[in-house]
C-alpha cells in the first residue's frame, strides 16, 4: 500500500482508539514534605498514596480503556497553617507516545505555587464533581486539564469537554474564596488558566496543539517533510495568537515551557536552521537555548 494511502488509512482508526481510552489516568506522584515538622510528617506518610490511589483508580470516563495517559504529580509541602492543614506547590505534567516510535513528548508542564488543602489521616479522598473540597477539587481540576491537553493533540478541539468540567470546578473554587483560585493578575492561577484555554482568542493555539502533535510529531515517521512543515506551521499560529493577547498569558507560555527543548532538540538535522531565529522571536524567554542549537550546527 503507498504510503500516503496507508497514512489516511491508519490515522481515523488511531483516532479512534484513543478517543475510546483517554479518560484513565496512570499518575506518578511524589510528596516532599521533609520541610514541616516531625509531628506533621507522620500525619502525611500515607498522603502520597491516597492522591495517586484517588486519581488513578477514579473512573474519569465511562469508556473502556486501552492505555493510560501519563501524567507527574510532584508535590512540595511547604507549611502547616493550622490543624490538618497544609500549603505547598505542585508541579503538573503529562506525556504522550508520539505514533510510530517508542518515545514520549511532554505535553503538559505545570507549576502551580500556591495551594492550600486539609488532609485528614485515613480519612478517604471522595470525588463529588458538585461541592468544592480543597483537596479533591484541586486533584480534580488538573486531572481534567491533563485529559483535556491529551484530546486536543490528537482531535482538534477535542478536549473541551473535559476542560469545561475544569472550569466548572474553577468557578467553585473562586466562590470558595481560598488562594489559588482567585483571578489575579502577575502570578499564576487556575481561573485564569482555564479562561484563557476556553476563550474563542486561543482557539488557534488550541488547534495548533493538535497540528504539532498529530499531524506533526505523530507523522514523522511516515511523511517527515510534511510533518515538520505542519510543526512549523503550528508554531507560527501560536506566534500570531501570542500577539494579539496580554503577554502575562499563561496558556502560551506553558505551551512553550512544555516545547521549547523539543522543539530545539526536533529541528537540530533541519536543513534550514533559520528557524531557530524564528523560535527565538516567538518565544525570547528560551532565545538562549535556540541559538545554542542553531550555533552548535554551525560549528
Amino acid at each position: 500500500m503507498h504510503k500516503k494511502a496507508w497514512c489516511l488509512w491508519l490515522f481515523p482508526l488511531f483516532l479512534l482508539v484513543v478517543q475510546t481510552h483517554a479518560q484513565e489516568v496512570d499518575c506518578t506522584v511524589f510528596v516532599n514534605y521533609e520541610g514541616v515538622a516531625t509531628t506533621n510528617k507522620e500525619l502525611l506518610h500515607d498522603f502520597g498514596a491516597d492522591v495517586r490511589d484517588y486519581i488513578n483508580t477514579y473512573k474519569w470516563g465511562s469508556e473502556p480503556l486501552e492505555e493510560k495517559v501519563k501524567c507527574t504529580m510532584n508535590i512540595f509541602i511547604s507549611n502547616v497553617i493550622g490543624e490538618n492543614r497544609y500549603s505547598a506547590q505542585v508541579f503538573v505534567g503529562s506525556s504522550r507516545q508520539t505514533f510510530g516510535t517508542q518515545k514520549s513528548s511532554a505535553v503538559l508542564r505545570l507549576f502551580d505555587e500556591t495551594w492550600e488543602f486539609t488532609y485528614v489521616k485515613n480519612r478517604p479522598i471522595n470525588h463529588n464533581p458538585s461541592t468544592f473540597n480543597d483537596l479533591a477539587s484541586f486533584l480534580d481540576f488538573y486531572v481534567y486539564i491533563v485529559l483535556g491537553f491529551d484530546f486536543d493533540t490528537y482531535d482538534n478541539l477535542g478536549g473541551s469537554p473535559l476542560f469545561q468540567k475544569a472550569a466548572d470546578i474553577a468557578s467553585l473554587g473562586r466562590s470558595s474564596g481560598q488562594k489559588g483560585w482567585q483571578l489575579t493578575t502577575g502570578s499564576f492561577n487556575r481561573p485564569q488558566l482555564i479562561d484563557e484555554i476556553l476563550n474563542t482568542k486561543f482557539e488557534p493555539v488550541r488547534s495548533a496543539l493538535y497540528k504539532y502533535h498529530f499531524a506533526g510529531l505523530d507523522s514523522l515517521s511516515l511523511n517527515p517533510e510534511r510533518a515538520y512543515g505542519n510543526i512549523l506551521q503550528a508554531v507560527e499560529s501560536i506566534g500570531k495568537a501570542k500577539r494579539l493577547v496580554d503577554p502575562r498569558n499563561l496558556f502560551i507560555k506553558a505551551f512553550f515551557e512544555t516545547k521549547y527543548l523539543e522543539l530545539a532538540e526536533l529541528f537540530a538535522s533541519y536543513p534550514d536552521q533559520s528557524v531557530y531565529i524564528t523560535f527565538g522571536i516567538i518565544d525570547p524567554s528560551h532565545k538562549t537555548t535556540y541559538e545554542e542549537y542553531r550555533t552548535k550546527k554551525n560549528h
